[in-house]
């Protein structure tokens, strides 16, 4: 890492520990003046991998086993119906058997936090923040926010650290009993260490002015404004030989919509919005892009499961590139519970991503569909010992004919002993394998390989209430 990215990345963990004292200090405080509940829930996972491709190379396959330390640290702070705090957060410290110098520590933080600041306002927030060098761990669900799920194939191959950091939050105003002003912003945070790809960072600041059409259904109508800026840099130190540095290569995309969500029946709610977003930069080959963009979705509750789908239509970045893409995604979720011992997901993505033009980096900037399925059962045989098993299939379809066509396959299978109350043994196994289109071998991201890992563990997570 690159000694200036190192001192911002301290400033920014010296800044976030004190706010994160700050929330915690102002939250919790209460709790001893007022003998309301705090669940602390500690926990250290030991474990040994496996591994017998380390950096998932197709011809020289390094095998090791890694050992791992994680401690870990949960908070759970609810001291009345309309306030909740959860914070977690878990290091988790690498050692290779065989390859030290690949040893690391891996970082995992979540914050989620929802309260009333006064009579009319009302607060929420959340920040996940994942550092990371195992390329399993970038492995995101397929109904996860960012609306282009294909954007970095090639880090995520890699046995390189990632900085991913993804933070909201919304402050809403109770203007009337029937209507509301909401204030927005999110941030997302990309760093990789692959110098074939940008950096990113994204702002959204936005509006809504809502109003409930029917307030014994919550039926609600919104009126939206929002702006999204991305900025993007080079991962090369400008130093280095052939990196040409570029800090402006950045867009700004401007969206009015209006939405609807509608109560059909207590089991059944749709949502829907119409937009249009048109974009601004200083790269005349981008400014001045729009398009109608919007959305559709439905929540049906069932008896023993949900079902959710949803579409959506927007302008996003290409992620490893300064590109504008427009974002045509499905996205499906249903979970369901046959009998009390057994659960299936099936979640699936379809998105057809639109890159708008060609940029600096030809790798990774054409126009593709891509789609992911992943289906998964867990199954409690006996009170103390429990089953799963998951598999994920993506496909990235690319257009063009001059690049070949990818297949992602990951299969996963485990086993959890519950020893005695909050100790419990994890057996698992997994595979990955990625494959090309045979007919086209031009242009690939990298060659095929295939990984396998078993992984035991034990984990200690014992639960106090204060």
């Amino acid at each position: 890492m690159r000694l200036e990215r190192k001192e911002l990345l301290t400033a920014g963990t010296w800044c976030w520990t004190r706010i994160v004292t700050a929330l915690l200090v102002s939250l919790l405080g209460p709790v001893w003046a007022w003998g309301q509940v705090l669940t602390l829930t500690p926990s250290l996972t030991v474990g040994e991998r496996y591994d017998d491709n380390i950096f998932q190379d197709p011809d020289d396959e390094v095998d090791d086993f890694i050992t791992t330390i994680a401690p870990g640290i949960q908070l759970d702070y609810a001291p009345r119906a309309a306030t909740n705090l959860m914070f977690s957060y878990q290091p988790a410290f690498q050692i290779f058997a065989e390859n030290g110098d690949q040893d690391y520590v891996s970082h995992l933080l979540n914050l989620e936090a929802e309260t009333p600041l006064a009579r009319r306002f009302f607060l929420t927030a959340s920040d996940r923040l994942l550092i990371t060098e195992e390329p399993a761990d970038r492995i995101r669900p397929v109904d996860d926010i960012d609306s282009n799920p294909d954007d970095r194939s090639q880090s995520n191959q890699q046995r390189e650290q990632t900085i991913r950091n993804t933070a909201t939050a919304s402050l809403t105003m109770e203007v009337t009993p029937r209507t509301s002003l909401g204030l927005l912003f999110e941030n997302l945070v990309e760093d990789v260490e692959n110098e074939d790809e940008l950096d990113e960072v994204r702002y959204l600041l936005g509006t809504e002015l809502g109003y409930l059409t029917d307030v014994a259904r919550q039926n609600r109508a919104a009126l939206s404004y929002d702006a999204t800026i991305f900025t993007f840099s080079k991962n090369c130190d400008p130093a280095e030989t052939f990196c040409q540095r570029k800090e402006d290569g950045g867009f700004t995309v401007h969206t009015l919509s209006l939405g609807y969500k509608h109560n059909l029946s207590e089991t059944l709610s749709a949502q829907a919005s119409l937009g249009y977003s048109t974009t601004v930069s200083d790269r005349d080959d981008i400014d001045g892009n729009d398009a109608f963009v919007g959305g559709l979705g439905f929540i049906k509750t069932l008896r023993t499961g949900q079902l959710t789908l949803n579409f959506e239509r927007v302008f996003t970045s290409g992620g490893s590139t300064a590109d504008q893409v427009i974002s045509n995604r499905f996205t499906g979720r249903f979970r369901f519970q046959p009998t009390p011992k057994i659960t299936t997901t099936l979640a699936g993505s379809l998105a057809f991503l639109n890159y708008q033009e060609d940029n600096e980096n030809d790798l990774n900037n054409e126009d593709r569909t891509y789609f992911t399925i992943r289906p998964s059962i867990e199954y409690q045989m006996l009170r103390y010992l429990g089953f799963n098993a998951a598999y994920i299939l993506a496909i990235s379809d690319y257009k063009e004919g001059d690049r070949a066509d990818r297949l992602d396959q990951q299969f996963m299978v485990g086993a959890v002993l519950t020893v005695r109350a909050g100790i419990f043994v994890d057996l698992t196994y997994r595979y990955r394998d990625r494959g090309y289109d045979s007919t086209v071998e031009e242009n690939r991201d990298f060659d095929e390989f295939s990984r396998n890992e078993v992984l035991l563990s034990v984990t200690y997570r014992p639960t106090f209430r204060f």
